[in-house]
């Protein structure tokens, strides 16, 4: 589309895929952002209506996946039933204080990492200095 003075304006569908790129992916169980390879899950067709959809992250899959081997439910309800017991552990709003202590530990391991470079970058500093003659 052009307009008078020039300019290349975006159409429509460019729009609409930029907005999907910055959209933000959450895991349906953990509420976490999943950055790489979210899964999608469906319910199969003979379970009973609704049927749903969830989107998770990989540690959510592999606990999904070890609860329904375990289970010795019919097949169309096993997903469903699955999901509610790994749901009911994984959950932030069933156990804060695991959540908060998760995000501390995951703060103070950024803080670390930081704190060792800034460690790294001043002793090369000093070294460069050091180095030069007077």
């Amino acid at each position: 589309m052009r307009t008078d003075h020039r300019e290349t304006v975006p159409g429509r569908h460019l729009t609409a895929l930029l907005k999907r790129w910055y959209r933000e992916i959450r895991c349906s169980i953990c509420t976490s952002r999943i950055w790489l390879r979210p899964i999608a899950l469906k319910e199969p067709l003979e379970a009973p209506e609704p049927r749903q959809e969830w989107i998770l992250c990989k540690p959510c899959h592999e606990a999904l996946q070890l609860t329904m081997r375990n289970s010795s439910i019919r097949p169309s309800m096993r997903l469903r039933i699955a999901m509610g017991l790994v749901a009911a552990e994984r959950s932030p709003h069933h156990s804060p204080k695991i959540r908060a202590e998760q995000e501390l530990q995951r703060d103070f391991s950024w803080l670390a990492r930081f704190l060792f470079l800034f460690v790294v970058l001043h002793l090369v500093v000093f070294v460069i200095v050091l180095a030069i003659p007077k």
